[in-house]
């Protein structure tokens, strides 16, 4: 193993390290906090001898001053700004999806003493110099980037005067901190529910668009599961270039008829996984029951109340997770393009319904053929 750092018995105070700089302890503690009040060539001198004399601060010293700063913002209401980027100021507001984030900011934020302000980053004639003019004149300092809602893209800014967050993937560049959905874990998750209730040839059927909107998040985790698996128990992917518009996806469309059914005759499945209700609406076409013949999986499960199984994404736990990542930068004086971005991920939860039954738990009378065929535990086709 290579040697530790040696680390002095007794590391400096600010007061020292102030004399050693030649300057004041305040500025010597601004720096340390890398706020812009203080030059970057002196923030940047004094953080190296502060490393190199082995100055440490103190975790409860370090607690208190960020509560205290926190009751300072509750005073003020600091705010956060939340950019859409929809063709219309409000219609995000109709996608359930985009709404939870939304829900969870705000909450998460009131929490922390700051207040969410939407602006819609889409106005005609809004420039991205002219948003930042406005964010910066109205002293807003945090920015929340709201994922894009078609395709992946860039977004511009003034970056060096804010410190921001971006949800979900959707955003190429710049590269931000960011809080999303596990979307390989949420496969995962579904795929080993499925196993545990008596499914053995599991299908997945997307838009090619929406797996390359998540960075192949959903594509990777089914392949991996797969991997795992008997080779006769393997259902390769359907992923359509042409399920682009929700047009293409009508149970009568023909690109359905010829490629859909297609690999449904083909290859089997005893369960669908999708992050679109409509191949619900194409069983149906076909005569096929849900769950007897064929059971069927969300990856995107929005509500309680929606009558099917899958996977909830806690949006509003992301936009939590979110608002925390940009008062954390708030609190620390961080603002401009990270230098080393993260990505917070929320695995999300599975959820019963109707479209998927428990198959070691059926009679006789209810199970369709293929559940009884073999054992527990071993491939039903």
């Amino acid at each position: 193993m290579p040697d530790m750092p040696d680390m002095p018995d007794n590391p400096p105070t600010i007061r020292q390290l102030a004399a050693l700089a030649g300057v004041s302890r305040t500025t010597v503690s601004l720096a340390l906090r890398n706020h812009p009040s203080i030059g970057a060539d002196t923030r940047k001198r004094i953080q190296k001898l502060a490393e190199e004399k082995g100055y440490r601060m103190d975790p409860l010293v370090s607690s208190l001053m960020n509560r205290l700063r926190v009751s300072r913002v509750k005073r003020t209401t600091e705010r956060i700004a939340y950019l859409t980027f929809w063709d219309t100021p409000n219609d995000w507001r109709e996608n359930v999806n985009e709404f939870g984030y939304y829900q969870g900011a705000c909450r998460r934020a009131l929490h922390l003493g700051y207040e969410i302000e939407h602006f819609w980053a889409k106005e005609p004639k809004l420039t991205y110099a002219r948003l930042s003019r406005i964010l910066y004149n109205r002293g807003i300092r945090g920015v929340l980037l709201a994922p894009l809602p078609q395709h992946l893209g860039h977004v511009s800014l003034e970056w060096r005067y804010f410190s921001c967050a971006a949800l979900s993937l959707t955003i190429l560049k710049p590269l931000l901190h960011r809080a999303s959905h596990n979307y390989r874990e949420g496969m995962m998750l579904a795929l080993r529910t499925l196993k545990r209730y008596g499914y053995r040839r599991f299908g997945f059927a997307n838009s090619a668009m929406f797996d390359q909107r998540i960075k192949h998040g959903w594509l990777s985790g089914f392949l991996t599961y797969q991997y795992e698996m008997p080779v006769n128990q393997r259902v390769p992917p359907l992923l359509l270039e042409e399920w682009r518009e929700t047009e293409e996806w009508r149970p009568n469309s023909q690109l359905l008829q010829t490629k859909f059914s297609k690999w449904l005759d083909k290859y089997q499945p005893d369960v669908v996984i999708s992050n679109t209700l409509h191949p619900l609406a194409h069983f149906k076409s076909l005569g096929l029951r849900v769950p007897e013949d064929i059971g069927y999986v969300s990856l995107h499960r929005l509500g309680a109340s929606d009558p099917w199984a899958g996977i909830d994404r806690l949006s509003a736990q992301i936009g939590a997770a979110a608002v925390d990542m940009v008062a954390s930068q708030l609190q620390n004086n961080e603002f401009g393009l990270p230098e080393y971005p993260k990505t917070v991920q929320l695995d999300g939860l599975w959820c019963d319904g109707p479209t998927v039954v428990n198959r070691f738990h059926l009679t006789e009378a209810d199970a369709p053929e293929d559940a009884l065929a073999q054992p527990a535990g071993k491939s039903a086709r």
